[in-house]
């Protein structure tokens, strides 16, 4: 196909002459319009709710007091632990190898107790006792790793 410029000039001044007219527009307009006035008019007939008047007649602290006997035991539990922490380094037969085990057990228990300590609320006795555990047991387990009791 060859290209030849005169034919392209006549081609450009047809386009220029026979305009488009926009029928798309205006029907876009139309149908935009109209969706605008649909929106609206279906807010003002939105319902309102009824106001939860009953809402503090229901207790939620049901579901609380199974965790709470559940949690006295796991706290029970890490406490054990520190017991028979505490009874091996009193005896002077118990050497640290047998010992390590037992260190072993009580920072596993302690990674376990730190969720339900931040469960807790901070007004619960649970807490105060668990934390103060969480630290001895803790602070235990590095003076024993760092070799104090050699």
């Amino acid at each position: 196909m060859k290209i030849i410029p005169h034919e392209i000039l006549e081609i450009a001044n047809d386009q220029k002459t026979n305009k488009l007219t926009k029928t798309t527009g205006d029907k876009f307009e139309d149908i935009l319009q109209q969706t605008i006035n649909k929106s609206s008019s279906s807010e003002d007939q939105t319902m309102a709710l009824p106001p939860l008047q009953n809402i503090s007649n229901i207790r939620f602290d049901l579901i609380s007091n199974i965790d709470r006997t559940e949690n006295i035991k796991r706290v029970e539990k890490f406490l054990d632990v520190l017991e028979n922490y505490q009874k091996k380094l009193k005896d002077p037969s118990v050497n640290l190898k047998d010992m390590h085990p037992l260190v072993t057990q009580m920072e596993s228990e302690a990674e376990n107790m730190l969720p339900l300590l931040n469960s807790l609320p901070d007004e619960d006795g649970i807490k105060d006792i668990l934390n103060r555990a969480l630290v001895t047991s803790t602070v235990e387990a590095i003076k024993f790793n760092k070799g104090d009791y050699i």
